[in-house]
């Protein structure tokens, strides 16, 4: 009995070993959780989020601080209740260290508090709700109300100081925008806009109903769309000769990499206010375009350089060791292709916009709108 029980002993013992050894092991990769759209209306951006986190990590040795790095991908369908069920799978199946992507902002909030009960971190590489947050939760994109007081304090400079009528997709990110627009136009001294008209998301097919309703007094219209709507507004825009009525400002997603092939010529001589471009003149993006063409073929979207981002702010926390939601919010300077930025009190970037007009295939940088001073 007593060999017996010896003999159990050191089974037990060789068993405990071998799960210490595996644990170290498994502390010694880092994981990656990609919540990405591979199905569903965002799935084209989908497969650029998830080729920019690849690409990273080619490029890197498969690395990521220094350590091996594991990506490991889940859709989330476009669904709010999809996205959290991935992120309780990864969080506790697979055991991911940080989660990322996160294209849908009602996917992201979901996402956010599932990861929060998990004390999980979380690096947003594409949603814009203004309402996300949180001590976990970091954003190397933007917030849809930056997206618009970029434009407007630009707006205000260059497009004169009334006249202004405001367009957009009725939904959290078309009136985040637009408010936001309509703010950093007032703070650059333009007058209240004449009108805002909001369309149906999702559903809108014709926009020349909304279009007529533009004041004729107005001298300049800023719109916010994005994917599908965003092809359809820009055509409809020429279609019904609107172009030759009154200057036209976008938001970035108007002109975005992802859409400009469906857009066709339609597009030509769009300016759009973004936070990046691929004609950038730096070394970082020169590096990074040139990367992605060889990989796709095509310039890279903001969605792409926002994923590229993601996976190099992960890599700078991880090298600081410890606590790897501690060592995000520690992070300073992101050497990134779009310029470099820093994240603020609330995890959020502090960067530059970019003023771009698209020509001869190409969104050319004609202006930049720096941060304003804190």
């Amino acid at each position: 009995m007593r060999f017996a029980l010896l003999a159990l002993a050191v089974a037990l013992a060789a068993g405990c070993g071998g799960a210490a050894t595996q644990q170290a092991a498994d502390d010694s990769v880092v994981k990656v959780g990609a919540i990405i759209s591979q199905t569903g209306v965002y799935s084209a951006l989908g497969d650029d989020m998830e080729a920019a986190m690849r690409l990273y990590l080619d490029e890197h040795g498969g690395k990521l601080g220094g350590k091996p790095a594991r990506l490991v991908v889940a859709d989330d369908a476009g669904t709010p209740e999809t996205g959290q069920q991935k992120a309780r799978q990864l969080t506790l199946q697979d055991q991911v260290n940080v989660i990322t992507g996160l294209i849908a902002s009602p996917v992201a909030v979901a996402v956010a508090k599932e990861a929060a009960a998990q004390k999980t971190p979380v690096v947003i590489a594409n949603a814009g709700a203004d309402a996300l947050g949180g001590p976990g939760v970091f954003r190397v994109s933007y917030t849809n109300y930056m997206h618009g007081y970029a434009a407007g304090r630009y707006a205000a400079e260059s497009y004169g100081k009334d006249g202004a009528v405001l367009m957009g997709a009725d939904y959290s990110a078309g009136t985040e925008t637009l408010k936001g627009f309509a703010e950093g136009y007032a703070k650059g001294g333009g007058a209240k806009p004449l009108k805002q008209i909001l369309t149906p998301f999702g559903k809108t097919q014709n926009f020349q109903p909304y279009l007529s309703q533009i004041p004729a007094e107005a001298k300049f219209l800023y719109v916010f769309y994005a994917g599908g709507e965003a092809i359809t507004f820009a055509k409809n825009f020429k279609q019904f000769g609107y172009d030759t009525k009154l200057k036209l400002l976008t938001c970035q997603n108007i002109t975005d990499e992802d859409v400009l092939q469906a857009i066709g010529a339609d597009a030509e001589g769009i300016t759009s206010v973004g936070l990046y471009s691929p004609a950038l003149d730096n070394p970082e993006n020169q590096a990074f375009t040139a990367k992605w063409k060889a990989k796709t073929g095509k310039n890279p979207s903001a969605v792409a350089l926002q994923s590229w981002d993601a996976m190099s702010l992960i890599d700078q926390a991880a090298k600081r060791g410890g606590d790897l939601a501690q060592a995000l919010g520690q992070v300073g300077e992101i050497a990134s292709p779009r310029g470099p930025f820093t994240l603020d009190a609330k995890h959020n970037p502090v960067q530059n916009w970019y003023v771009r007009e698209y020509s001869g295939g190409v969104n050319k940088v004609i202006a930049t709108i720096a941060p304003e001073a804190s």
